[in-house]
């Protein structure tokens, strides 16, 4: 039987100290997750008495976007600013990352689990020869025994994430450092802009590798339209309908009708209160692409692990049952109002209010009592 590969442990690793995230600079635009991923970071950091640093890379980048990395929570910058690094290139940027890391020791380092994260991440992880936990949402600190060497490992870092096979897993790089993660966007709430805040900016140079720029070449460059249900992401009101909407208990089910009454109480809470509203969908309701809803209920509109991640003041879910993958994408809401036939539907352990009655009579109720509230 053979031995399982054991990879060396990261030399001097008690040597690395502080939480670093990257921040995304693209194009001239800086990506609001950034600040949400530091945020994540001043978590990790307050449980180990460290600093939070960012890296940004980019070119001639602005000096009020870097002051605004200290405004929301860094405690030091490193700005590495070459005009070879203008365009994100995966190659050139996984090796400045790489090799900034490698040179100053950071003890974890935190991504955007986004397309840039998603695909950085790991190209920085297989340089440093550590390990990468993907889509995490929170971060804690425990123990864990690694069978592998023998050992207890006290004080590592966590970094949960949800799992198919159950609520959460929880990933551990006791042995190797940085300890690396790509955070889910929408877990962490960026942390209110201070102004009066003080931190330090390090400048770095950094010579790109002639080779890296040979293979991977930028040959145009363009803007996709906004993404369909982009607003789930920034309202304070969401409704999201679920499979609820093909069954109803009393006449013909009328998957539009339902669409249009849960439009009609974002209209008036919008038009009224001035609040962000925002319709989602269940997966089940977004693969089912009902006659009628296909047009609106989009992929881009679904809430859950493999969809949005949204943190509303007040979510209320029509005619959906809950199951896990959905729950990964609510827990951040304020209060959850479950309607659902089924009164142990999964939703209800989520749930602030339940309301156990068909989505069709429960809609019109809620929005007639808005009404007259608002009046």
């Amino acid at each position: 039987m053979s031995q399982p590969l054991v990879l060396p442990d990261t030399p001097d690793a008690a040597s690395y100290k502080d939480v670093w995230t990257f921040t995304e600079y693209v194009e001239g635009e800086l990506f609001q997750t950034s600040f949400e991923a530091i945020a994540a970071a001043r978590k990790i950091a307050s449980m180990t008495n460290m600093r939070v640093g960012t890296v940004i890379v980019g070119y001639k980048i602005p000096q009020e976007v870097i002051d605004s990395l200290i405004w929301r929570g860094a405690d030091y910058v490193i700005v590495v600013d070459n005009l070879e690094l203008e365009r994100y290139n995966p190659l050139t940027y996984a090796s400045v990352l790489a090799g900034v890391a490698r040179e100053r020791k950071p003890w974890a380092f935190v991504f955007v689990a986004d397309d840039i994260g998603r695909d950085v991440a790991p190209r920085v992880a297989y340089r440093l020869k550590t390990g990468l936990a993907t889509d995490c949402i929170d971060y804690e600190m425990g123990e864990i025994y690694q069978g592998v060497v023998g050992q207890t490992f006290k004080n590592v870092l966590a970094q949960v994430r949800p799992d198919f096979a159950s609520r959460i897993a929880k990933i551990f790089t006791p042995r190797h450092r940085p300890q690396i993660s790509s955070m889910r966007p929408g877990y962490f709430k960026p942390l209110p802009e201070d102004r009066s805040r003080k931190g330090e900016v390090v400048r770095v140079q950094w010579k790109v590798a002639e080779e890296e720029l040979k293979r991977f070449q930028i040959l145009e460059v363009s803007r996709l339209p906004d993404e369909e249900g982009v607003e789930l992401l920034t309202a304070d009101f969401v409704i999201g309908l679920g499979l609820g909407v093909v069954r109803r208990t009393k006449g013909e089910p009328d998957p539009k009708l339902a669409l249009d009454l849960a439009m009609k109480i974002n209209e008036l809470l919008s038009s009224r209160l001035k609040v962000k509203t925002a319709i989602g969908a269940s997966r089940a309701l977004v693969w089912a692409e009902i006659r009628g809803l296909k047009d609106f209920i989009t992929p881009g509109r679904q809430i859950g692990q493999t969809g949005k991640t949204i943190s509303p003041k007040v979510y209320v879910a029509a005619g959906i049952s809950g199951a896990i993958q959905h729950k990964v994408g609510i827990i951040r809401s304020k209060k959850i109002v479950a309607i659902n036939t089924d009164p142990n539907a999964p939703i209800k352990d989520m749930a602030t209010y339940m309301i156990n009655e068909d989505l069709y009579d429960a809609l019109p109720k809620l929005y007639e009592s808005l009404k007259r509230r608002l009046e």
